[in-house]
């Protein structure tokens, strides 16, 4: 299943945040192509599935998918599972280890069709998901480009995700990535909140990600303004 290959633009939120019913709501007519649920810290079953919930409820024709980041948070019934590779993780930890061990438990369930795999590149060193991983961030745009290639390349990942985690990165860094690469997908999220902002970043990622600016008070002029952006 590769339906995530015609997103433009998809839209975050984790469950360790408050969500208002107004912002889900929302959601199901803005254009936006799908939902991605998760995050780093804080992430449990029960708001997981809360979330999730909510979302089969307020918006109920959006496809959901879940962005792993803990094994005892795994959901059934969601449209997806997105499964972060850290290719610059400073522990095998996350670049293996935490998948083993996940599969040694979930193997025999695994619906591999619905399975994207994400080779995930961190370059904002102050973001949380920089400090669990001890990710490598201080990478220029040939480091960025040959980190990328390896996760194409090497290990056959049908996705990019280049994670600034709220932060807006270096546009001059993802036009070089996705020069790079062949095949893979390539998605941008970090520091999204603007028009301008989405349309720059949309010219070299096939799909951009929006989260954080959705927890701001303007989240609506963010939400139309990004999505009308890409598409």
């Amino acid at each position: 299943m590769t339906v995530w290959k015609d997103w433009r633009h998809v839209v975050k939120l984790d469950p360790d945040r408050d969500t208002s019913d107004e912002l889900l709501s929302s959601l199901a007519a803005s254009g936006t192509d799908a939902v991605f649920v998760g995050g780093t810290l804080g992430i449990t079953y029960e708001n997981v599935n809360r979330l999730f919930g909510r979302l089969r409820r307020l918006a109920p024709e959006l496809p959901v998918w879940q962005e792993i980041s803990d094994a005892e948070s795994i959901l059934d019934g969601v449209d997806g599972y997105a499964v972060p590779v850290v290719l610059n993780a400073g522990t095998t930890e996350w670049l293996i280890g935490a998948h083993a061990k996940a599969l040694a438990r979930y193997r025999p369930f695994v619906d591999w069709s619905r399975v994207l795999t994400e080779g995930y590149l961190v370059l904002n060193g102050q973001a949380a998901v920089a400090g669990l991983t001890q990710a490598v961030t201080d990478l220029d745009r040939e480091q960025a480009g040959a980190y990328a290639a390896a996760g194409e390349q090497l290990f056959s990942m049908p996705s990019i995700y280049l994670e600034y985690s709220g932060t807006y990165g270096d546009p001059e860094l993802v036009a070089e990535v996705s020069r790079v690469l062949q095949r893979a997908h390539l998605f941008y999220g970090g520091g999204i909140d603007s028009y301008e902002k989405a349309e720059r970043m949309g010219r070299y990622a096939d799909t951009i990600v929006v989260g954080n600016a959705l927890y701001s008070e303007n989240w609506r002029e963010v939400l139309r303004e990004t999505v009308r952006a890409v598409k």
